[in-house]
């Protein structure tokens, strides 16, 4: 498979954590500007073809967006993850910016584990790159 890399830019503390072997997750909120960037939708004019394209939702349909819908269309094909083989954490947002790079084991849907965000957010469902 060729390598496709996702970039994320995280905080000292998560960086740190990830470096250490510590954190072997990151989190993403349900949103449009995740959504396309993690999912591809099958394309219904090539039922007979494995293709898909790139999500697009809109700013105003974010209060439409249904987990429950996404994980079942994620089960039954419609939608995929985008097949990304390894992610590159930054540590801020300059070329210089501390960086570390791990080969992603999984995308998936579902609740945070403690310890690896904060506190606040373990009741709520994220995006979560799962990473060796």
């Amino acid at each position: 498979m060729e390598k496709k890399v996702l970039t994320l830019t995280v905080s000292k503390e998560w960086f740190d954590m990830i470096v250490s072997g510590e954190k072997n997750e990151e989190y993403r909120v349900i949103k449009d500007f995740w959504m396309s960037r993690l999912l591809l939708i099958k394309d219904e004019k090539f039922k007979d073809f494995d293709k898909y394209d790139k999500l697009h939702i809109g700013k105003t349909f974010e209060m439409l967006i249904d987990i429950n819908a996404i994980k079942e269309k994620l089960n039954n094909g419609t939608m995929k993850f985008v097949p990304f083989t390894h992610v590159l954490f930054k540590n801020g947002y300059y070329d210089d910016s501390p960086k570390v790079e791990k080969e992603i084991e999984s995308i998936t849907i579902g609740k945070p584990k403690e310890g690896l965000c904060p506190g606040k957010w373990l009741d709520h469902e994220f995006f979560i790159i799962k990473f060796k």
